[in-house]
């Protein structure tokens, strides 16, 4: 696979990146903007980055923003006590459902990898299963 027409940090002019087995096998400046053919990733001219990390999310929480009420004083205190009051109603199917959701927006959006933490306060942990 080869990706053509990218931009790179640092480098001036456009670049070819050819990937070999999932493995970046080289990085070749090009004289001028190429058209693609079949096979090939055009950037079209944008810059191109090694995936971004998410290093802390609750996937447990994510989407339940506003539920059941909203943070008004946007302290954690009151956070913690709006999630109290929405974990009462979180079941397996509920939390399965939004994670893969925002997995889903955090794939289109260029992240690769996600570090994500558990509520285990819920004595039944159905957000740990």
């Amino acid at each position: 696979m080869k990706i053509i027409n990218a931009r790179l940090r640092h480098q001036s002019g456009l670049h070819t990146i050819e990937v070999k087995e999932g493995l970046i096998a080289s990085i070749v400046g090009q004289s001028d903007h190429f058209p693609a053919i079949e096979g090939d990733i055009d950037a079209e001219a944008c810059l191109v980055l090694p995936p971004f990390v998410e290093p802390h999310i609750h996937l447990d929480y994510a989407l339940t923003t506003g539920e059941p009420r909203w943070n008004m004083s946007g302290t954690l205190f009151e956070g913690i006590e709006c999630w109290s009051e929405r974990k009462t109603t979180v079941t397996y199917d509920d939390i399965k459902q939004r994670a893969h959701q925002t997995i889903a927006m955090l794939r289109d959006n260029g992240i690769q990898h996600v570090r994500t933490h558990v509520d285990i306060t819920d004595p039944a942990l159905v957000a740990l299963q």
